[in-house]
């Protein structure tokens, strides 16, 4: 078996996994290259035995046609990003440019729409342009109210049965609170699908970081063949451009017809301008309520890392920063935006890791060790909500992620430098876990849109897609049978 840093090449493929964790599988080039050259390391297997194989791209895992087979040569100069592939096909000249399903230039003329001033829950930093939102893509009244559409509507998965909303329904504090969540055909993906709370103020997306943004984050499930099907963006705008109403709300919005760009943006500004989680208890006492925590939560706090208010009258004893939180749980939003390793999903027998994580989602000349079986870090805020826990959801409740802690992880060779056995006495985890409940903040309420009615005439009820579609197929050997 081919090996490469001293891992089999099995070992190197990310997890093709679903529920927006991220499966690393939404660009299908028109090649798969391989760690090497021309070396091919491919895992498939189904019902039929013609199950699309998975090959290694850059470290990330890419869904190559049925006729490819295990250890076949392939080409590497037709590796080409998503975009190249679906623009490739021959064009006359008559007619719109082949392209023009990814952006268009705005006719001014047509945009009928106002900004959006954000009050952020207290205990959050305001929306900045070029900090939480990017410059090209201001938040505005019909972009979130389209944006809130799109996020709900089904239509744009290849089948119509999975919408944004199922595996990140704000009513489940914008996740699924499943292990790992469900995608097209009942499919199940090997990782937990993230919140969206806060993602605003994310550096990157994804557990593995891949996307640089909540517009990037937005183009990958509808194209990745767990989550969504197994379609191009030019179908998915194609169907959309066939609804009356997201024409009319498109052309007032950015002065276009329907555009991947266009889709992105308005998602983006939706979840911007609504998951945002803040005005916990914990805002409450740092804005000057000294009895707005329980004793129980203000030694949690201290042993989380952060330190009592000066006016506050309380005494404790507990070591400041025992249980070592804040080494990586920061800041307003409680996330140091990085990437660490806690040994989930080592597997000590084999030495090997059941997801690779960061480490496959950078490419060839940026591949550091370390990143090897790390995560990016979640935020604490409502995090009581969005249970189990971890990438791939192994730990159920709080306390088993505080007594994960505790005992310093799973140790693996990557190990994370600051994780270490802490010796927290069970008290003094319960005060943790406590803390912890106290960052719960406002529950967000998020009415169901009325989705507009399609060729047909008929309308999607929302709700519908709100519970993971049924195991319509058989397993199909997506991730769980990749023997990493």
């Amino acid at each position: 078996m081919t090996r490469y840093l001293g891992l089999p090449a099995a070992t190197l493929l990310a997890a093709a996994v679903c529920g927006c964790g991220g499966s690393g599988v939404e660009d299908r080039p028109a090649g798969a290259e391989a760690a090497r050259a021309g070396e091919t390391s491919a895992v498939g297997g189904s019902d039929s035995g013609r199950e699309p194989v998975a090959t290694l791209l850059n470290a990330r895992v890419v869904r190559t046609s049925a006729s490819t087979e295990a250890g076949q040569k392939v080409d590497p100069s037709k590796n080409q990003g998503s975009e190249k592939s679906e623009l490739k096909r021959k064009h006359d000249g008559s007619g719109p440019d082949p392209g023009d399903f990814y952006w268009q230039p705005s006719d001014a003329s047509k945009i009928h729409d106002e900004p959006l001033a954000v009050k952020v829950p207290a205990g959050l930093q305001p929306l900045i342009e070029n900090v939480s939102v990017p410059a090209a893509n201001p938040i505005t009244k019909g972009k979130v109210e389209l944006g809130k559409m799109l996020y709900f509507d089904a239509r744009i998965s290849k089948d119509t049965t999975v919408s944004c909303a199922t595996c990140h329904d704000p009513a489940k504090a914008w996740t699924d609170n499943m292990p790992t969540s469900t995608g097209i055909d009942g499919q199940r993906g090997g990782r937990s699908a993230p919140t969206v709370l806060n993602t605003t103020y994310g550096r990157t997306m994804f557990w593995d970081g891949r996307a640089p943004s909540l517009e990037g984050q937005a183009q990958g499930p509808p194209r990745n063949p767990i989550e969504m099907g197994d379609q191009t963006f030019e179908e998915i705008v194609g169907r959309l451009r066939k609804i009356p109403a997201y024409q009319e709300m498109f052309a007032k919005v950015f002065g276009t017809e329907v555009t991947l760009d266009g889709i992105a943006k308005a998602i983006a500004a939706f979840e911007r301008a609504t998951a945002l989680s803040g005005n916990s208890k914990y805002d409450k006492y740092t804005a000057g309520d000294p009895k707005a925590l329980s004793d129980s939560e203000k030694r949690g706090m201290v042993l989380f890392g952060l330190r009592l208010d000066q006016d506050d009258d309380f005494k404790t004893d507990v070591v400041l920063k025992k249980a070592d939180c804040t080494s990586c749980h920061a800041g307003f939003n409680f996330t140091d935006e990085q990437f660490h390793n806690l040994g989930i999903g080592w597997d000590a027998d084999k030495k090997m890791f059941a997801d690779l994580g960061r480490w496959a989602a950078t490419p060839i000349g940026a591949k550091n060790p370390a990143d090897r079986g790390a995560f990016k870090t979640p935020t604490v805020r409502d995090v009581a909500r969005t249970a189990p826990y971890m990438h791939d959801g192994s730990l159920k409740t709080l306390e088993e992620v505080v007594e994960h802690y505790n005992k310093g992880g799973h140790p693996n060779p990557s190990l994370d430098k600051d994780i270490r056995k802490l010796g927290l006495t069970e008290q003094e985890k319960a005060d943790v876990v406590a803390f912890m409940k106290a960052l719960t903040g406002d529950v967000i309420k998020v009415e169901l849109p009325k989705l507009p009615p399609g060729p047909d005439g008929s309308a999607p009820n929302p709700v519908d897609a709100l519970s993971a579609p049924g195991a319509k197929a058989a397993f199909r050997g997506q991730h769980a049978l990749l023997q990493f």
